[in-house]
């Protein structure tokens, strides 16, 4: 009974909303939330878009959603100074553990960052 109880604190604390940015010959983005459920649909905890790459998680709510993962993509689109995005791509998947009692629900969504080229700089001779 104690290894259940472990094993269920774990999954609860491990809801989390990761951004990662990824500059080398592009700027690529991964997204990804992830939530626990109990039998399928009852929100146990989910990541916190608010608070990206944060050990924060949201008790009993259900933020795992294209909605959070685009608002997500805006902030570091933001941050990034981005001017656009192109091959944008978002999905689910699903781990049930336990066979229906609990699942692991969580949303992916990546793409390419456009930057704004930098004005190029000519010489001026007097």
């Amino acid at each position: 009974m104690r290894a259940f109880a472990a094993i269920l604190l774990a999954a609860i604390l491990s809801g989390c909303a990761t951004a990662t940015v990824c500059r080398e010959e592009r700027t690529l983005v991964t997204i990804e939330n992830t939530g626990w459920y109990l039998f399928n649909f009852i929100p146990l905890a989910s990541g916190n878009p608010s608070k990206p790459n944060a050990c924060s998680c949201r008790l009993f709510s259900k933020t795992v959603t294209l909605e959070n993962n685009m608002k997500m993509l805006e902030r570091v689109m933001r941050e990034e100074g981005a001017t656009g995005i192109r091959d944008l791509n978002s999905f689910t998947t699903d781990e049930h553990i336990l066979i229906i009692l609990l699942k692991r629900h969580a949303y992916r969504t990546s793409a390419q960052l456009l930057m704004e080229p930098e004005p190029a700089v000519s010489e001026v001779s007097f």
